[in-house]
């Protein structure tokens, strides 16, 4: 008897053991926090580019303001804008009768005075010097005659308003049938297989750009498509107001960039080979330090880091991170050292 009651007590106790260390199990996988998800990248070496970052605008290297140069009705016009013209080649055409009949009146002019200088040369007595041609041709008037049609001919050739270079219409101001004056605004040619992008740059951003500079231009109408282009000209100049200058970027061809698209441009004043680069957005800002978490066996770790050159979404590190070192750069705002955390991109 007594021996069943002892080995009784035995596997009770071994029972009640296993129930707390279950329990106890239970209560640790209930504290243990779910791990956070966040997303990383890898400290590697690569080449950081310090740029001026601006935003600017897209036009053409070579435009064309078309301009009436003579009064009268618009008898030809571009159909729509667009519309592409070969140098040379005429867009506008303007009627003037009046010119009509003066060309008209000075071609006349000329041909009598042209007859009338022969006459007098066939029929002239003496030796026919270079001064003899001279004074023969003022008393015919074939002087005067030559002026006058020359003038005509200008005057009858303004009325026609021809492309100065290969090229389309970018706008139009001017219908046929319209009334137009010396001076009246036609419409505009633009070259649009040559651009180029304007950016304002302060004074001292001015001064750290020369020409030549290699610049990388985003174009978000072309999905963010990034360009790599060549600094043309440096403003030598700075705007008094403003206390800015401008710079222009020379653009590479693409299909579908047209002039006055919007573009994010990156002058590049200094390129670091070498430099041991992570995300910007990875660093933050703690005990008025920068610091950045790695990922270390599942866990993040606190690193206090010394920073170098930064540019294009890029930061290099001078100290207090490793080559291959994974390095958080989302979801990291409220993190504390040693917190669990789960790299899902």
């Amino acid at each position: 008897m007594f021996r069943r009651i002892s080995l009784f007590l035995v596997l009770l106790t071994l029972i009640l053991s296993a129930g707390c260390g279950e329990e106890e199990e239970m209560v640790r996988e209930t504290l243990e926090p779910s791990p956070l998800p966040v997303s990383a990248a890898v400290a590697e070496i690569d080449v950081l580019y310090e740029v001026i970052s601006s935003t600017g605008r897209v036009s053409s290297r070579r435009t064309q303001t078309l301009t009436a140069q003579i009064q009268g009705l618009v008898a030809m016009a571009p159909e729509y804008a667009g519309e592409s013209f070969s140098r040379g080649e005429v867009i506008f055409r303007v009627a003037s009768g009046q010119h009509a009949s003066n060309l008209s009146a000075a071609n006349s002019e000329y041909r009598n005075a042209q007859a009338l200088y022969q006459f007098e040369i066939d029929n002239y007595r003496g030796d026919i010097t270079e001064d003899v041609r001279r004074m023969l041709r003022q008393t015919t008037g074939l002087e005067s005659a030559s002026a006058n049609l020359a003038a005509a001919q200008t005057q009858y050739g303004n009325s026609a308003v021809s492309a100065g270079f290969d090229g389309v219409v970018s706008d139009i101001t001017a219908q046929e049938g319209m009334t137009v004056y010396p001076g009246s605004p036609l419409g505009t040619l633009i070259d649009p297989w040559s651009l180029q992008v304007e950016v304002d740059l302060d004074e001292r951003q001015l001064a750290r750009c020369r020409q030549g500079l290699k610049a990388f231009i985003i174009v978000p109408s072309l999905n963010d498509t990034v360009l790599v282009g060549e600094v043309r000209s440096v403003s030598p100049v700075v705007d008094p107001g403003f206390r800015s200058g401008t710079v222009v970027v020379d653009l590479p061809g693409v299909p579908g960039l047209r002039p006055g698209a919007t573009a994010r441009t990156e002058i590049v004043v200094a390129e670091h080979e070498g430099s041991l680069v992570i995300p910007e957005q990875a660093v933050l800002i703690r005990d008025d330090r920068p610091m950045v978490f790695s990922v270390t066996d599942g866990r993040a770790r606190w690193n206090y880091v010394t920073l170098g050159p930064a540019g294009r979404g890029m930061v290099s590190i001078i100290d207090g991170v490793e080559e291959g070192a994974t390095v958080i750069t989302s979801g990291h705002y409220s993190l504390a050292h040693d917190a669990p955390v789960a790299v899902v991109n």
